[in-house]
């Protein structure tokens, strides 16, 4: 916020759940100014910038009993009980376990949330592990964090919107 009102003083900033199938309809009729969407959001006449690219850690409450470890292994990663964040809300799988699928492994996913901003602390109140955006827990010091101990693709985040030359400010932490 503090580069947007350098930018432009005046601005107010609503921040809103967003419906997939009605953005490109909101954009259009400009009853938003850009969407921060899955990848999988197609959109004709929608002009898309790369906003960042997301990377992938697992992450648990200091009293988990893995949390004294300096790694963690696949097969504790696939037995402990975990938590996954689910766009579109009551999945039990994603992109973590398609790669397990095709090592012939599955994991124990127990919890499915469809906001990213309740899962830190559900973390910090459980023993459950979680494979998280770096960039959700990155300034949260109350979770322990481990690398994943299987490849776990990125995604990049597209920012849409109708304005052809969306301008993008830095942002904290950013790898660009």
């Amino acid at each position: 916020m503090h580069l947007l009102k350098i930018q432009a003083p005046k601005i107010k900033v609503a921040v809103l759940a967003i419906n997939e199938s009605i953005v490109q309809n909101q954009l259009e009729q400009r009853q938003i100014d850009f969407a921060l969407v899955t990848l999988d959001f197609q959109a004709p006449d929608i002009h898309a910038k790369n906003l960042y690219d997301e990377r992938y850690i697992c992450a648990v409450c200091h009293d988990h009993p893995i949390a004294q470890q300096t790694e963690l292994t696949l097969e504790q990663f696939c037995q402990l009980e975990q938590a996954l964040i689910s766009y579109h809300g009551g999945s039990f799988s994603g992109v973590t376990d398609q790669a397990l699928q095709a090592m012939g492994l599955q994991r124990n996913v127990s919890l499915s949330v469809q906001n990213f901003i309740v899962l830190p602390e559900l973390l910090e109140q459980s023993d459950l592990l979680a494979v998280v955006p770096e960039r959700l827990i990155m300034h949260l010091n109350n979770l322990k964090r481990f690398e994943p101990p299987l490849e776990i693709q990125g995604s990049p985040k597209p920012l849409f919107g109708t304005n052809g030359h969306i301008k993008i400010l830095p942002i904290a932490g950013s790898e660009s």
